[in-house]
C-alpha cells in the first residue's frame, strides 16, 4: 500500500513538472510572439476605393504566412482621412469610392501586453488608373530566342510578381525556406499605351526593361512581351500572369 501510493505521488510530481514546464514553454513563445508582432497580413496595406480590409496583429512563422497573435487590440487611424474609417475592435478599414488614388493613411495598433505600438501605412487604389497593383502568379514564360512557351511548375511556379501604389514592384518567392526576393526596383505603368517599364534596383547593374501588357479576362490575367533589346540580360522574354485572389 506504501508502495503504490508512493509511486501515485511520483506519479502526480511528474505531472505537475511536465505541466509547469509546458506552461513555461508557453509563455516564452507568446512573450516571443508579442516582441516580434507586426501588422499584416499584407505590408504595405493597399485598398481598393470602395472596398475594405481587416488587420491583423500577426508574428513571422519561418514554415509559411504570417500566424494570427491572439491578444486584445485597439485600432486607430491618425491622422484622421476623410472616406477611410476603422472599426477599433476588429480592425475592419472601410474606404469610401470616393476617396483618390494614391491616398496615404497611416494606421496604429495598440496590443494588450505590449508597450510598443505598432503602425503601417494603407494606401488606397483605383484598379481603372492602375490595373497591376497586386500579386501575380507566374503561369508561363517563353524563354527568349523563340522558343516554345514553357509552362512553370513548382519551384518556379511559387515565383509572384507584385505592384505596389508607391509604384514598388518585387518578384521572389514568399513562403517557406526559399522566400525572397529575386528582383525588385520600381515601376511605371501607361493605362494609355499598355506599357511596363521596370527600373530594378535589385540586383544592380541590370537595365531597365520595357514591356508589352494585355489584359485579359477582365484583368483577371496579363500577357507580358518584352520590348526592345531586352533578351541580352533576361532569359524570358514572355510571360502570362494571373492575378491572385486577395483571401483578406
Amino acid at each position: 500500500m506504501l508502495r503504490e501510493a508512493t509511486l501515485f505521488s511520483a506519479a502526480a510530481v511528474l505531472l505537475l513538472f511536465a505541466y509547469g514546464s509546458c506552461s513555461i514553454q508557453a509563455e516564452k513563445t507568446n512573450h516571443w510572439a508579442l516582441d516580434n508582432a507586426q501588422i499584416g497580413p499584407d505590408a504595405p496595406i493597399e485598398i481598393p476605393a470602395g472596398g475594405n480590409y481587416t488587420a491583423q496583429v500577426m508574428y513571422p512563422n519561418p514554415e509559411g504566412p504570417l500566424t494570427p497573435l491572439k491578444a486584445d487590440v485597439v485600432w486607430w487611424i491618425e491622422p484622421y482621412v476623410r472616406g477611410i474609417l476603422i472599426e477599433a475592435k476588429t480592425g475592419t478599414i472601410m474606404v469610401s469610392q470616393s476617396v483618390p488614388h494614391g491616398t496615404e493613411a497611416l494606421l496604429h495598433a495598440d496590443i494588450a501586453g505590449r508597450k510598443e505600438k505598432l503602425h503601417a501605412k494603407i494606401f488606397v487604389y483605383s484598379p481603372q488608373k492602375n490595373p497591376l497593383i497586386g500579386t501575380w502568379r507566374i503561369e508561363s514564360a517563353r524563354p527568349c530566342g523563340g522558343a516554345h512557351t514553357a509552362t512553370y511548375s513548382a519551384p518556379q511556379a511559387e515565383m509572384n510578381w507584385k505592384f505596389h501604389v508607391d509604384n514598388e514592384f518585387s518578384i521572389g518567392r514568399e513562403l517557406k525556406v526559399a522566400s525572397g526576393t529575386a528582383e525588385g526596383g520600381t515601376y511605371r505603368y501607361d493605362v494609355s499605351t499598355s506599357t511596363l517599364r521596370l527600373k530594378t534596383k535589385w540586383p544592380v547593374r541590370k537595365l531597365e526593361s520595357s514591356w508589352n501588357v494585355a489584359l485579359k479576362g477582365g484583368g483577371q490575367s496579363a500577357e507580358l512581351k518584352a520590348r526592345g533589346a531586352h533578351s541580352r540580360q533576361n532569359a524570358f522574354c514572355g510571360y502570362l500572369l494571373s492575378h491572385a485572389r486577395k483571401t483578406n
